[in-house]
């Protein structure tokens, strides 16, 4: 069914999401995670062209931290190399909903354990990390 992942925190796991995959990479192919403390509207960005997910600590969003660096992973993953994304999960393009469902996925797999219904906590879940109730269809597709 689904593997369960022994992490003590979401963040954790992003880290060593990202550890993994820059594992076998040469330097130009690591994807860089920094903060740049801006105002409360400026979004977190990820830049596909130089693999780097740049997180706003002071950006004003319910969407949990966690959730917005597995968002903001997928586009580096999945990017155009000549487009910048700022956070955005609740547009509607093809890219956000990509980055959404990314996110959903991963956050399940760190959520639940392997005996868990998912469907049956699926609010719990969406609670815990922030995620609005209009985003609860693409929640279940990909939990």
């Amino acid at each position: 069914m689904y593997e369960y992942l022994d992490y003590t925190s979401p963040l954790d796991y992003f880290d060593d999401v990202i550890a993994h995959y820059n594992a076998d990479k040469i330097y130009l192919e690591k994807i860089i995670v920094a903060e740049m403390a801006g105002s409360i509207y400026d979004p977190d960005v990820a830049l596909p062209s130089d693999n780097t997910i740049i997180i706003n600590p002071n950006f004003k969003t319910k969407f949990s931290l966690p959730f917005r660096k597995f968002h903001e992973l997928q586009h580096i993953l999945n990017g155009e190399q000549h487009k910048t994304y700022a956070f955005s999960p609740l547009a509607k393009s093809d890219a956000e909903i990509s980055a959404n469902a990314y996110a959903f996925k991963m956050l399940a797999d760190f959520y639940f354990d392997e005996n868990t219904d998912r469907y049956s906590k699926l609010y719990d879940f969406m609670a815990y990390f922030g995620i609005p109730l209009s985003l609860e269809s693409g929640v279940l597709k990909n939990i």
